[in-house]
């Protein structure tokens, strides 16, 4: 199921979730992937109104975002494996997360920009210190 995913989102958007499960020291984190010790305003973005997510490689549609992190949750929640928001379809940018490797991402321009360890309540709270 996870191959059949990565070969979803590497066709779709060019790039696929780092193969975490080949790395396995967790220090594998240097401080640029680091939000402790990172600048984050460079990484800030804004939301799309109409949002929309994918859910475990299937469509998870589109929503009136606006602002409604609470509505994110609740359909973030519904994945099993692994969620995206897709943040600009023209500069190929998302923030995504798979649960089962505990790691998220945040992609822009066919470049990962950020990553680290954590599931989607780590993911959703670092989403929204990028959005605020």
């Amino acid at each position: 199921m996870l191959g059949s995913l990565t070969k979803f989102f590497s066709k779709l958007f060019g790039v696929s979730i780092s193969d975490s499960d080949k790395d396995t020291d967790e220090n594998f984190l240097s401080p640029k992937h680091n939000s402790e010790e990172m600048d984050l305003s460079s990484l800030k973005f804004s939301v799309p109104n109409t949002t929309t997510i994918s859910l475990d490689g299937g469509d998870g549609g589109s929503f009136d975002f606006q602002g409604d992190y609470d509505k994110l949750r609740e359909l973030v929640n519904q994945a099993n494996e692994f969620w995206m928001i897709e943040l600009s379809a023209s500069s190929n940018s998302f923030f995504q997360c798979h649960i089962g490797h505990n790691i998220y991402e945040y992609w822009k321009d066919g470049e990962m920009l950020f990553s680290s360890k954590g599931g989607t309540d780590e993911a959703l709270t670092f989403f929204w210190k990028l959005t605020n």
